[in-house]
């Protein structure tokens, strides 16, 4: 009497077992094919027990072993993409962790460097202001003392002033700091006679107001110097804008 061996089927791709059937015994040979009697037929129903039960044990076995091995390959797996999920998750926040601790850290060195920066830039503001008031009043002392050794200079800016007026100059009225009079009449510079010289006390040294038929200028030397440091001033003390980097958000 010998037992049929059968071969355990692999699990498929797909994940679904194959159901196989316990085998069944293979009939006894006999010399005497009519000598059955009741021992020979109890015989193979216990072969065929035993088949069946060891069919049954093997078939759980594998599967204990099959749910077993796909156990620890699941834990497996999922450990991997557990701590790759948890690596990615732990690094955004601590990226942005130490993002922010970076930001709150370097807050009193970007105020203090805005402070720093709007002060400088007060202070340079504060410095052209004085250097072009300082300018100024130099620029008039120079001016005046000109004029004072040579009175005639304010004749020369009356001639320039009456070319730029519009119509026809026959007849001016010049007006001039007293001053300034007494000195032009004790030079005896020759004068156009449509010139006509008019003492006015209200008018600062160097100061010259010209009246015609048409029109009226201002000829005076303080005049053309206030224009010309506004013109300084403009490109001088253009607002200084200081360079403050933003904070990163």
């Amino acid at each position: 009497m010998s037992l049929v061996k059968s071969n355990l089927l692999q699990v498929p791709a797909s994940g679904y077992r194959i159901h196989r059937f316990p085998p069944l015994a293979q009939p006894m040979a006999s010399d005497d094919e009519f000598a059955i009697d009741d021992s020979w037929q109890e015989s193979q129903i216990d072969l065929q027990q035993k088949l069946e039960e060891g069919f049954q044990t093997g078939l759980e076995q594998g599967h204990e072993e099959g749910l077993r091995q796909g156990l620890s390959q699941g834990k497996q797996q999922g450990l991997l993409e557990g701590q790759k999920e948890g690596f990615q998750k732990g690094f955004i926040s601590g990226e942005q962790s130490g993002k922010q601790t970076f930001l709150e850290a370097t807050k009193p060195v970007n105020e203090l460097y805005q402070t720093l920066s709007r002060w400088q830039s007060e202070r340079e503001q504060q410095q052209r202001h004085i250097i072009c008031e300082l300018v100024q009043k130099v620029a008039q002392q120079v001016i005046r003392a000109e004029l004072t050794l040579m009175p005639q200079q304010i004749l020369a800016l009356v001639d320039e002033t009456l070319e730029a007026m519009p119509g026809k100059t026959e007849k001016v009225t010049v007006h001039l700091n007293p001053q300034d009079l007494d000195r032009i009449t004790q030079i005896n510079a020759e004068l156009p006679k449509e010139w006509k010289l008019v003492a006015n006390p209200e008018l600062p040294t160097g100061g010259c107001h010209l009246v015609t038929d048409d029109a009226e200028a201002d000829a005076s030397c303080d005049s053309r110097l206030q224009a010309c440091m506004d013109n300084v001033k403009e490109h001088l003390l253009e607002e200084v804008t200081p360079v403050v980097e933003a904070d990163n958000e």
